[in-house]
């Protein structure tokens, strides 16, 4: 049986609207794989898919985000699923942002807690950084207006900026007291706040 780009993308379509789950994913990929009767062309793209759904413990995990990825990357060969799922894929962002503002690069542990307001897809993006409390990077991120409310900010770990925002993290290696405020449309403003360091 000959697999195509078609058909895979036609399986991440199944999973996105919830009539096949990760099992059926990982099945597929093992019989693609170790069945002679299973072939592609000299195809990279389909080869990577097949491979990288046939172990998510070394690869990336089956989940909706990364199947839209999957899914971007045989439409377009545009391959985002690094970005969206290693850290320190983006360390050397950090490093360039923080010699083109200067500043220290102070790069946080991406286990602890950095606080997010609701809807960070909203535009603008704004984030600045406190002096860390146990636990916690120091990092605060908002998008659209501030609010005082007591639950504006939740915590998460900083490594589910991977999945949710992962533009966003080139800038957490800006030192305590940078402030950044970015949109979709490329703006980019990066600025030091002296009153950030006393707080």
């Amino acid at each position: 049986m000959k697999v195509t780009r078609q058909d895979i993308i036609e399986l991440c379509d199944k999973f996105l609207n919830g009539q096949i789950d990760k099992k059926f994913i990982q099945d597929f990929a093992w019989t693609t794989i170790s069945e002679d009767n299973f072939d592609w062309d000299e195809d990279e793209i389909i080869s990577n898919t097949i491979f990288e759904w046939d172990n998510e413990d070394i690869n990336y995990e089956i989940n909706k985000i990364n199947i839209q990825l999957w899914k971007k990357r045989l439409l377009t060969e545009e391959d985002n699923l690094i970005s969206y799922n290693n850290w320190n894929s983006h360390i050397e962002e950090q490093k360039e942002i923080c010699i083109k503002y200067d500043s220290l690069w102070k790069p946080i542990n991406k286990k602890l807690k950095i606080g997010i307001s609701d809807n960070p897809d909203k535009q603008p993006i704004h984030g600045l950084r406190y002096p860390k409390e146990s636990g916690t990077t120091g990092w605060f991120i908002w998008s659209g207006n501030y609010s005082e409310r007591k639950d504006f900010f939740k915590t998460i770990c900083a490594e589910h900026l991977l999945q949710i925002r992962p533009d966003i993290i080139k800038y957490l290696g800006l030192d305590v007291g940078f402030r950044f405020l970015i949109d979709d449309k490329g703006y980019e403003d990066i600025w030091f706040d002296e009153q950030l360091k006393k707080i």
